[in-house]
Order: C-alpha cells, then structure tokens, then sequence
C-alpha cells in the first residue's frame, strides 16, 4: 500500500538524497571502477582518460573514507583531487598540498597487474584517503589528470550522521528508514520557508519547509499536518522539473508527482492508495539534485492582445541559476476557437472553425530574448500559454498557465483612451459663497471625495449645508437617481441641493454617499454610459462567451469593463470580474443552472450606468456524460450481469471508496473473481501495471485473474484499479460469440473461425489467433500467459487455419488488438478432428476452472477452493459443478454433484481418515467447459476430544466485582464444541479448539470453573478448576449478650473475606481505643474447617465487670477492603431472678453436686466430677429455670436432635458433652428476661354444657412480663391439637364431648421468648381428673358479659399494639445487620402471637374456647402462627417404629417436620 499516508514519504524528504542503500555501506569502503569497454588490460590508451565512477561513497560519521580514481594513460603526468565545491586542491601527486593532515594519497607505482575491470595496473589507482570524516567533509570531490583540456571525475561523498544509523544487526530490507545519509551543504540549506508562508502553510508546519529542519527533527505530527503537504511539496520542488530524472531512475509514471512539485493526498477514493514507497528514495534523490543544478521558472509572464492573429508574450528571467539558462520554450495551446460570424454577421463571413483542444506549438528562444509575439493565430480563439526555462542539466517547469482570447476579425485592441469631460468647479463654487473651511470645502466641494464624509464632518460643515451641498449639484436635480439608488426621502435634499440646515437625520445618509457620488457624476454626463448588445455565445456546461458592445455616452473614454453575475437559484451577491473587455469567457460554472449577469463601463471617474441583466441557463453535463459513456465500459452494468450480491455493489465501481473496502472485505472475499473480471473489462492491463509500479506476481490481477494471494496486491490497489479505468477507454474489448466449422478432407483438416468484433471500449484494429495441438502429457492451456505455439494476425473477424491433422485436438483463442495493447480471450475453443468428421460445428466455451486445492480441512469436512476459468467474457454469469466421490466406492452412480455459483465450497458429513476425488466444471451460456484437473485429498483420522483445565486471567488475584478472563483449550478432530460452565451453569457453547470468554461482575460464588469437550467421537471430556475470588471482608456480628458481673463472656463475630483478614476488636468506632489481648482478654480468629473464606473472630473477657460493659466493633481487614460491625454486651440486674441451689435441693440432686448450684450453673464443677453426671439432666433442668431457650441455641448452630437441652429436657449424652455450655450461655444471656412456666394448671366444671373452664396461675419468674399464654388440648390419643392464645390466666372451652377425656398443657411468653411447657392434666367435660380438684365456676349475668367484652377489647389493642412494635424492631435489625440478627433470634424465630380477629365461640372437633379472657378464631383455633414452630431444624429422616406419645412429650418435639410424632427404634 502506498505509505500508511503519503506524508510518511514526506517525513523522509531529501535526507535519503544520493546515498546508497546499507548493503553498499557494509562492504569495505572502497569504490570500484566498472570494466572499461574502450580497451583490453594488455593494450595502453591512446590518450589519457577516466573510468566515470559507479557511485558515491557513503560513511559513517568518525569513520575514514576512501574515494578510488581510476586513471588510464596518464603516462607520468600528476593527479591532483579538489573539493568540487571551492575547487580547493588537497593532493598533488602523492604530495598532500592541504594542511588537514586527515587528508592523504594512496598510490601504488607498481607495474604488476591488478585483478579488478578496467584497471591495467596498481600505478592507475589513485585513492584519496579523508581520516574520521565530518559532516563538513560531505559533498563533491574533483579527481583531475594536469593535461589540456583536463581529465577530470567527480566522486560524491555521503557522511551518515551517528544518531542516524541502526543499529549492526539492523535488517537490511529496511534501509530506507533506518540509514537517513547526510546531504551536502547546498541540499541543507534548501530552505522554502518563504514560499510555505506565502502558500498559507501553518505555522505549525513550516518545521517542514526546510531540509535541515527535517534532519533535526520538526516536533509535529506528519498526520496533522498532511493538509499542508501539497504546498508544502510545491514550494520543496521549487519550480524544478525532476521528472527526466525520475523516469531515468525508473520511477513509474504513478509516482511522478512529487518529481512535478504535487502530491496527491490520500482520499477514501480507492485509486489514490497506490504504493510508490520502493520509489519514494529515488524521487528524492533527484530532487536534492535538481534544486542544485535545475533553473527556476520563468517569472512575472504576462499575455498582451494585439490583434486577431497576434499575442504578445513576455517575461523575466529565473531567480535560480539564471546564469545557466541557455534557452526558452514557449508552449502554445490552442483550447477553443469559436463561431465568429455568431458575433455579428457583418464583421466576418468566416465559417464555423469551432475546435476542442489542438496539439501544443513549441517556440525556442535564446536566453537574451524575454518576449515573443505569437503571429498567425485563429481569431476569437483561447489560446494557453506557459514559458519554460532549460538549461544544460534539465528544464524548471513550466511557468503559470495564462489564457487569453485574439480579437474578432477585423478589430484591433484600442491602444488609447480619450480623456473624460472635465468635472464642474465645484471648489470654486464653495469659495466664491463663502465657505472658508478648509476641511468642508477639500470633502465637500470635491465631487470625487463625497464617499468620504463623515459625521464629524457634517457636524462641522452644518452652517455652509445649503451652500455645498447647492454647489454640488451644479444647479440639477438628482433625486430621481438617488431615489432609483434606494436613498431614504430624508435624504433626497441632499440631492436637489435644497438643504437649508443639518440635523441629525442626515447622519443616516452616510451610508449611502457612493451611490450619492454616482448620482452626482452621472448628472455631471462625465459617467459612460450603460454596454449596449449585451449577448451570449457557446454557451457550454462550464463556461460561456459573453459578448457586448461599447455605451452610447462617452465610448472613447472607457478605460475597462466590470462583469457582474450570480447563480439565480442559489441567491448569492453578484460576483464582480473586474478590468475586462469583450469578448469574454465566463468560466467554472455550474451545469445545468440558471445565472444572472450584467456589465458596468468605468472611466476615470468611476463606474457607469449598468447594463440590462441577462439570464441564461448553462447545458446539461449529465446528458454529455451520458453520451460520452455510451461508448465507453459500463462495470456496474457488468456486475449487474455476473450478480454481484448487492452488498457488494459498492466496490464495483473505478471509484470505490478504500472505507468500503475494508468492512465489505470480509462479507465480499468469495465476490472478488467477479469484480476483478468486470474491473479488467476484458482487457490485459499487464503493460500498465508494469510500468505504474506493480510488482510481477501481483499482474495476473491486471488481467483479471483472481489468485488467492491477492492480500498481498492490496499495496497496489491504486495503481491498478487506475489502469483498470485507463485501459478501459485505450485499450480493445473482447473479441464474442468465437465459433469454428472444421471441415475433414483426407488426412488433413482446416478450420473456420469467425467471431463478433467488440461491443464497448475502442475499437480494435487487429486480431490475433493462437492455436496448438495439445497432446496427451500437456495441459490445454497455459495458465500464465496468454500466447500459444501459433499464432494467425488479420483485420477481418474471421480466420482460416488450414493443414490441422485428423486425430488430433487443437486448442485456439482469439484477442483483438490495437494500437495500445490487446484484450483478454473472450472463450476457448476446443476443437478434436476425427477420421469420421466430415465437418462439425464448434462453439467457444469457458476454460476449465484450475488450480483446484484443499485450502483446511478436517476429520468430517474438506474445504476446496480453486481458480476461474481464465478465459471467458467478463459479464459472463458462471457456475460450477463440483463432483467427489470415494476411490472404495465403486460405480459411476456414487459420483457426488454439488452446484456452487462461488469458486469454493466446503464438503462435509465426510468420513474419517478417507480419500476423496474430486474435480471441478464451469458453466456458462455458452456451454460447460472441461473438467479441471483431479484432485486427490484425504481426510484426517478422527481423534477423540481433549480439553485442558482452564487458564483464568488474572491468575490468583480474581476479584469480586471485576472481570476475569477464561481460556479453554480443546483438541480433538474433528472440532470439538467446548462448553463452559461456572460454578455448574452453562454460561458459553461454541465449536472451536481455542473459546476466550470474558466475564464482568465477578461474585465469589463464582470459583467452580469448567471446561467440556465433546466432538462426537469417544467420551466427552472435562476439566475443572476451583478459583479463589478475592473480595472485602463481610461480617455478621452476634448483637447484645447480657451476662452477669464476673462471668465469662464470649463475644463473636463470624467473617468472610479472602485473602485472610487481619482482625481487631475496638471500644469505639474510630479504632481509637483497640482491645489488647491480655489477662482477662483473649481475641482468637478461628477457621471455619470446610469453607476456607470464613472464620470467626472472638473475644473472651473472662471476667466482666462493669467497664467491661458497652458496645466493642469488629474490625477486619484485607488488600480489598475493610468492614467494622458493632457487638454489645450488657450487664444483668445484680439481684438474681432464680436461685439455682434451691432448685437442685427441691431435685434431690446429690450433696456432692450441690455445690456446683449457686445463682447460676457451674459447668466447669460439673464436668471435673463425674459423679455428677448421673445428676446432669436435674441440673440443666434447674439451670433453665423453666424457660424455653431453644431459638437461642438453634441460632448458635445446636442440632435439633440436641434443642431439648435447652429448655431442660433429658438429651442423649453426646449433646450434653458437646452443646451444654452453649445452652448455659443461653441461659445466661436470657434466662434472666424469659418466663417461667405456668403453674397450677387445673379444669373446672363449667356452668354451660359441653364446656370446660381452664385457669392456672402466673409463672414464678417473670410473672409481671408475661403478657400471652397459649392453651393447647386435644382428646386423649388424638393427632393434632387444638390451641388458643389469651392474655388472661383462664379460658372456657366449648363444643367439647361429654364422654371423651382431654388432655391440656399451658405456656407463657413476654418480649423476650416463651417458657417451658406446664404440667399436663387430664380432664372431661365433668372437670379434671383424678389428682384434679376441679373448682366449680358459677355463671355470670351482665357483669360477667361486660367482662368478656372489656377483656376483649383490651386484648386486642394490647396485642395490635405488639404487632406493630415487634415489626417495626424486627426490620430495624435486619437493615442494620445485613438481613441477619442475632440480638434476640427467639423473635426472629417465635414472635409474639398476634390475633388477627375478635374471638366467638364456635364448635370444633375436639372442642371450642370461649369465655371473657379467652382468645381464639371463629373455629376455636388461633390464626397465629408464630407458636407452631416449636423447633428451628428440620428432622433427620428416620426410618424407626412410630408409636402415640403423650401431648406433653408431643409438644416438647414440637411441630416442625415431626409433628407430633415420637420415633424409638
């Protein structure tokens, strides 16, 4: 591609100049004389003379350099060397004459011969040596032989800067970029600086505009700048024509711009991507040399009409190398010569000699000589004109093109201009009234300086108004002109010199003083008067001759004209040409647009009136082009024919845009055989690309022949879609419809081709036809060239080719050919002579396709790509067959076709490890070709799928919340299909060996990584990996623990974090006062054993006592982050609620445990006397007071199988060994605060019939805190209970059966959980069972109903008031600690009950409930539902005997999971 932008190239500038390229500098630094052609080594020279040298000499900076003068017959005469620029001598002889003693001679007087071309012995080298060359020493040297005239050769010596060089091992390929040599001191002081300024480079880019400047590094960007390069190169070149040297170095014609002084910028236009970099070294080579040696242009040129047939061209000599010019070039171009007789009939009978563009006329002249009068040219014609000046060495470009007009037949430019009428003495007029301001009467009484007044001055001037303004209409009225020219009313006193004072309401006519001053100078008859016959003529698309004729008033006085004009639909101001004379030609106009002009006279006073507007309407440019097309190539119309999906129209086009390109690469790869037929058109563009640059492998393109290596031509898509577009109009179509009738007569045949001339493109002059027998061992064509073993040239579009042997096959094409070059065959004909043919019609058909190829394949599929046919019409609509079969499946039949309008196709559903062949057909409507060659290709054996464990990035610092990258790798044929999952969610699915998949968001939940492979052979195949997620620590802190004054307290909090946190425990939230672990505390951080990530942080106070009490934060910390929860601890009442002692004394727990009883149970005594184990459940019974704790201990992680311990049930021995002193902290932390079980639980008979009254009595502990009890009863041996809460300590119960036993237990709640069950009774509808003293209840009258209903209403406010307090804490602890409490989990877990109506009696199975301080539902069974979970664990499933226990032991095990239900094995 040509460089990422062209101003890459400019970067470089002239610094590679004439350095050779790093090869040359590696070898030793001798200069080699090249083989003398003149002489043998044996014979000596007739005359003395010097081997020219081969090329300069390029070193290192500090390095020495060695510059050989090889001279021949110098016969004892000495050799001087001088530097070239000062002609300064260094050596003479062997004599160094310079005092630089860097500077000596190498010289070898030796008569022996050398082995080395063109040097007859050691005595004919004379070496300049230079030590540790400088930058100074760069430049020309003189090696000069003292005879007359002197021998002499210039040797060029280049000086590489050391911050220029590469380093050693630098690649030699990259010559151009890394080794940037040292330019002689003319190159570096090459500054265009000025010029840039005057072309308007910016100022940011003038580091560009000077070649020492580049060398040392301008500090801008080239991109920023690269809207300033075509001037920036303009001003670089210098007005220098370096092209002959360019095209001497071999610089393709493409690149030949920056040789001219332009650059063409890089557009999205595909044909400005040409690639000129291998050439760019060369360019600027020649021109550093060319600013040293070249001449400038020609300055300040100027064109005079004299007459019809005469121009008179002049100028000044080049500012640069003026001395050398030796001769002047004017080039004349006729551009159009135009209809006289359409100007006016009387002035010529001349016919219509109109003519587009004829050849240039050259005209030398000497270097004295700046003018020359061009004679015999066509009237009423544009010629163009340009000036070049040559010297020895080359020419400058030409200078500024002028165009100028000869004069219509029979006129001649005026050569004089009459004088004007003199203006009225308006001074005079001033002075003789009286003014004598010298300000009022110089602007006001100057008719030619009234534009000029201003304020000031009408504000001075006010008491001489009515005089000046009187004098300076010189006794006329003017306002019918000023009022014409859009002056206000207020203005027009000034007009008619009627002003009698001045005011402020003048001061608006200022702005109209021009048009004031006209008016006055047309009143004076001192203004010509308006054009006259103001017409048009040769009206085109883009110009048009406006013609006019001199005014009536005052013609001899017109100095020039001024055209004004302006497109009408755009409503633009007029455009004003100024200085102009008729004829005149209009140029750059829009096509197909309506314009509006009109032409003003000018003397020396001014500008005359206008003349009348004339509108005219330019022609149509579309229906030129369309006209000029219909001979031309049409592509897209041949895009269309071939079915170019429509996606890829865009690239279908000689300006396609390089944007387009790049996004429909991808979609349009299997498109590219077509556009590169329809872009060829047909025609063998070879000889173009050739010479613009186009290496050799890249040419088959030029003639339309797809390769798959075409990527590497992209380089060049600029140079030859341009070749595509050129060749187009030069070069011939193909050549259709080719046929041939062979006629057999004896052992010999001839054959009758004939064919259709092309449609499109220029027309061809000749065809050639190639022709060759084919044999059994040769291919039917060649597929590189496009030239046969015979060959028949003729003009007519027919041939004979004769002598054809029978038996035998022939191949023949047809190409037309002209004078630009030759067209592609448009078909093939394939002709086989048989002794049995008397005569047989042949048509042309495709070449078979070729270069068939498996471009991947695999176990199950084979992709074959190959070659279209290289000869076939380039709108021709071609498909192609693709036949394979199994050499092990025998028969025709098991040929399989697969049809394909694409040259490439994938097979698949293969089978493993087996050989295919396969060849190809193309179809066209001509007919079918040939098949292309066979090919034999196998698939690979099937192996069954591998996959690796997963890599992750990053490795072992994946972070929660942030993204991770996963690699999965499988192998396998044929491909597996890798699907990934994490933590066993399918996250990806796709069929490949290598599946990149980001995931953003990281959670640490996502560390199980795997990766699976399935291909469809063997066992599928996984890999894990378990990741660790690293996140900012999470803690959930235990809330408030009560303890009482010199207990030990365990305070805990529980963490997750990865890495390991470091922990503390804080008195304050700041971190201020830290607890240090000592005596009587001990902080330890316990690992959880199965989950790495969590821990629990814990601090042990051994003894608290009251500055222990308060709140303690713990803190946690890691790379990520850092957390702090608060954990309180507060101290119990010193007076005791419950005393232990008396407990174990009333339990009969032996004397020597009772010590171990005091105000709370001594678990330490109990476990260093096994003694008193057998006492182990009398004592946690004592302990627990009557209180239930399970919600406490369930929180803490106590098995459910263990919660009867703590409510002081009887629990197997390994839960008493493992969770006691957990149910001992519980009963600390709120055995204190919990209720006691109801006592005295007795039935009454009841005074209504199937009822029974219930009463008991409040619990010992905690009597004043209970605010709830809940009845539950059922029949004896029934499954479920019935229940019913009430805030009373008595509840009559109804609807029960007279003649079925019930038994019934109570228990009591307040805010901070519930107690233990009562004593279960026995009872009937008669009253309570034996044991049972049963107190009878009279009935009430209206009091007692009034108490019901008071007890009601009571109740009921109490507990909606609960409600809404216990919701409202509840969600306060949830928000403060993350979702998660541990304050008082007996809430969480059994809240209060709250009713949810007013309780009636009602009838139920096993009985109703009624009475005024009883609470239950309609169906005599409370709707709350926080008393029916009287466990937290689910069950362990059991598979034991189930057996009816009694209720007391139903309702210990509560009825989560288990119900009612005792299970023994």
């Amino acid at each position: 591609m040509r460089p990422t932008s062209r101003c890459v190239a400019l970067i470089a500038l002239i610094v590679a100049a004439n350095a050779q390229s790093v090869e040359e500098l590696k070898g030793e630094s001798v200069e080699s004389a090249s083989t003398s052609t003149g002489s043998s080594q044996e014979e000596e020279p007739k005359e003395a003379w010097m081997r020219a040298p081969s090329g300069g000499v390029a070193v290192r900076s500090g390095e020495d350099a060695l510059l050989t003068c090889v001279v021949l017959g110098a016969k004892g005469k000495p050799v001087l060397w001088r530097r070239a620029s000062d002609r300064q001598l260094l050596t003479a002889g062997g004599v160094r004459v310079t005092r630089d003693d860097r500077v000596r001679v190498l010289h070898d007087d030796s008569e022996e011969p050398l082995q080395g071309p063109g040097i007859a012995k050691g005595g004919d080298v004379w070496a300049l040596v230079i030590k540790s060359v400088k930058a100074s020493d760069a430049g020309l040297y003189m090696c000069e032989l003292n005879t007359e005239p002197p021998v002499r050769s210039f040797h060029r010596l280049t000086v590489i800067s050391r911050g220029l060089t590469p380093p050693e091992n630098t690649n030699v390929t990259d010559s151009y970029s890394a080794n940037l040599p040292t330019l002689s001191p003319l190159a570096l002081a090459h500054n265009y600086t000025d010029c840039c300024i005057a072309a308007n480079v910016s100022k940011a880019c003038l580091g560009f505009c000077s070649i020492q400047t580049i060398l040392e590094g301008t500090g801008q960007d080239p991109e920023t700048c690269q809207p300033d390069f075509p001037s920036i190169v303009k001003c670089m070149a210098d007005g220098r024509n370096h092209v002959p040297c360019c095209v001497q170095e071999r610089v393709p014609d493409i690149c030949q711009d920056v040789c001219r002084g332009e650059f063409t910028p890089v557009t999205d236009n595909i044909k400005t991507h040409y690639s000129c970099a291998a050439y760019m070294e060369k360019t600027l080579a020649c021109i550093v040399e060319g600013i040293e040696l070249l001449p400038s242009p020609p300055e300040d040129v100027e064109v005079e009409t004299l007459n019809e047939k005469q121009l008179n061209v002049s100028w000044n000599p080049p500012i640069e190398n003026t001395d050398t010019v030796t001769e002047y070039i004017v080039n004349v171009t006729a551009l159009r010569s135009f209809d006289a007789h359409l100007i006016d009939p009387s002035e010529s009978s001349m016919k219509n000699t109109s003519v587009k563009m004829s050849q240039p006329v050259t005209h030398r002249l000497p270097a004295n000589k700046t003018f020359l009068v061009l004679n015999d040219l066509l009237p009423f014609t544009m010629y163009e004109i340009t000036v070049t000046s040559y010297n020895v060495h080359g020419s400058s470009l030409p200078s500024y093109a002028i165009r100028s007009l000869t004069l219509t037949p029979g006129k001649m430019k005026t050569t004089k201009v009459s004088p004007a009428p003199k203006l009225p003495d308006v001074r005079a007029c001033c002075v003789n009234a009286g003014v004598n301001h010298f300000g009022c009467v110089d602007k006001l009484c100057d008719p030619t300086k009234t534009f000029e007044i201003g304020v000031t001055d009408l504000m001075i001037c006010a008491p001489w108004a009515g005089t000046t303004f009187g004098c300076l209409v010189n006794g006329m009225d003017h306002s019918p002109c000023c009022r014409a020219r859009g002056l206000p009313e207020s203005c027009l006193p000034l007009c008619s010199g009627n002003v009698t004072n001045l005011d402020f309401n003048h001061f608006k006519c200022l702005r109209y003083m021009s048009s004031y001053t006209n008016c006055l100078l047309r009143g004076y008859g001192v203004l010509p008067g308006p054009p006259t016959r103001l017409h048009l003529t040769n009206i085109d698309t883009d110009y048009a001759v406006v013609h006019w004729s001199q005014p009536a008033a005052l013609p001899d006085t017109v100095q020039y004209y001024n055209l004004h004009y302006k497109a009408v639909a755009v409503g633009d101001d007029y455009r004003v040409l100024e200085k102009i004379h008729s004829p005149f030609i209009l140029e750059d106009l829009e096509s197909n647009s309506d314009y509006e002009i009109y032409v003003e006279a000018v003397n020396e006073h001014g500008v005359g009136d206008a003349s009348p507007r004339l509108i005219f309407r330019t022609q149509s440019q579309a229906l030129e082009q369309e006209e000029e097309q219909a001979t031309y190539y049409n592509v897209t119309a041949c895009c269309e024919r071939v079915a170019v999906a429509g996606v890829c129209m865009p690239l279908c086009s000689y300006d396609a845009k390089m944007s387009d390109l790049r996004a429909l690469a991808p979609l349009c790869a299997q498109e590219f055989h077509k556009l590169l037929r329809c872009g060829a058109g047909g025609r063998n563009h070879e000889a173009c690309c050739a010479r613009r640059g186009v290496p050799a492998n890249c040419r088959g393109v030029c003639a339309g022949a797809y390769t798959g290596g075409i990527n590497t031509c992209v380089p060049y898509i600029g140079n030859i879609v341009q070749c595509f577009e050129e060749g187009t109009g030069l070069l011939p179509g193909p050549p259709r419809e080719v046929h041939a009738i062979v006629s057999t007569t004896g052992d010999k045949a001839t054959g009758f081709l004939d064919w259709s001339a092309p449609e499109d493109g220029a027309n061809a002059t000749s065809y050639v036809v190639h022709w060759q027998r084919v044999g059994n061992n040769s291919q039917p064509y060649y597929y590189n060239t496009l030239q046969l073993d015979n060959q028949i040239n003729t003009t007519d579009s027919m041939a004979n080719i004769e002598n054809l042997e029978v038996n035998a096959t022939y191949h023949v094409f047809v190409v037309a050919v002209n004078e630009h070059g030759t067209s592609l065959p448009s078909s093939m004909l394939l002709i086989n002579i048989t002794s049995n043919t008397q005569e047989q019609s042949v048509s042309g058909i495709p070449s078979p396709p070729h270069s068939l190829s498996v471009s991947s394949h695999s176990a199950t599929w084979l992709t074959l790509t190959w070659q279209p046919p290289q000869f076939s019409h380039p709108d021709e609509k071609i498909s192609y067959t693709l036949y394979y079969k199994s050499p092990t499946q025998l028969g025709q039949g098991n040929v399989t076709m697969v049809n394909t309008t694409v040259p490439g196709h994938t097979l698949e559903k293969l089978t493993p490890n087996t050989q295919y062949v396969c060849w190809v057909k193309a179809h066209a409507a001509a007919g079918e070709s040939l098949p292309s060659e066979t090919l034999l290709a196998w698939t690979d054996p099937a192996y069954p799928a591998y996959v690796e464990p997963p890599t992750v990035n990053p490795v072992n610092l994946v972070v929660e919340g942030s993204s991770m990258t996963i690699l999965c790798i499988a192998m396998g044929t044929p491909t597996p299909t890798i699907s990934l999952y994490i933590s066993g969610h399918l996250i990806r699915q796709v069929e490949t060996r290598h599946m990149v998949t980001v995931i953003h968001n990281v959670t640490r939940d996502m560390d199980q990584i795997s990766c699976y492979a399935d291909n469809g052979y063997g066992t599928p195949m996984q890999a894990s990996r378990k990741i660790n997620i690293s996140h900012v620590p999470t803690i959930q802190a235990s809330g408030i623990t009560m303890a009482a004054a010199g207990d030990s307290v365990i305070l805990e909090c529980r963490v997750e974090a990865l890495p390991k946190p470091t922990i503390a425990f804080w008195r304050d939230p700041n971190g201020r006062t830290p607890v240090i672990d000592g005596p009587n505390y001990t902080i330890q951080l316990l690992s959880d054993p199965e989950e790495q990530t969590k821990y629990t942080m814990r601090l042990i106070i051994k003894k608290i006592a009251d500055t222990d009490e308060g709140d303690y934060f713990c803190h946690a910390e890691n790379a990520f982050g850092k957390t702090l929860r608060p954990v309180s601890v507060r101290l119990r009442p010193s007076t005791p609620h419950h005393n232990v002692t008396e407990c174990c004394i009333q339990m009969n727990v032996s004397s020597a445990c009772v010590d171990a009883c005091s105000f709370h149970l001594d678990m330490d005594n109990i476990m260093d006397r096994p003694e008193c184990m057998n006492d182990f459940d009398k004592l946690m019974k004592c302990a627990a007071d009557g209180s239930d704790h399970r919600s406490c201990c369930a929180s803490w992680g106590v098995p459910r199988n263990c919660l009867e311990l703590c409510r002081g049930g009887t629990v197997a021995r390994s839960c008493a060994l493992q969770h006691a002193r957990r149910a001992l902290a519980c009963f600390r932390d709120s055995g204190a605060r919990l209720p006691g079980p109801p006592r005295s639980l007795k039935a009454h008979t009841a005074p209504t019939p199937h009822s029974v009254l219930l009463s008991w009595e409040p619990p010992a502990k905690n009597p004043q805190t209970v605010y709830l009890y809940r009845v539950f009863w059922r029949a004896y041996g029934a499954k479920v209970p019935e229940k019913l809460d009430t805030s009373e300590t008595s509840v009559v119960l109804t609807g029960l059966q007279d003649d079925v036993r019930y038994e019934c237990v109570v228990k009591a709640a307040n805010e901070a959980g519930t107690s233990s069950l009562s004593q279960s009774i026995m009872f009937t509808t008669a009253g309570q069972e034996t044991g049972a003293a049963a107190a009878p209840v009279a009935a009430g009258g209206a009091a007692t109903a009034v108490g019901v209903a008071v007890a009601c209403l009571l109740v009921a406010a109490i507990l909606a008031a609960a409600a809404l307090y216990y919701r409202h804490r509840k969600n306060l602890r949830l928000k403060a600690q993350g979702g998660v409490a541990f304050e008082n989990p007996s809430y969480l877990r059994e809240p209060a009950p709250i009713p949810d109506t007013t309780i009636t009696n009602g009838s139920v199975p096993n009985g109703n409930a009624n009475a005024g301080n009883g609470v239950v539902n309609g169906n005599g069974v409370s709707m709350s539902t926080a008393w029916r979970q009287e466990t937290l664990q689910n069950p362990t499933t059991a598979t034991q005997r189930e057996v009816d226990p009694t209720l007391y032991e139903e309702l210990k095990l509560g009825q989560d999971g288990a119900g009612f239900k005792r299970l023994k094995p």
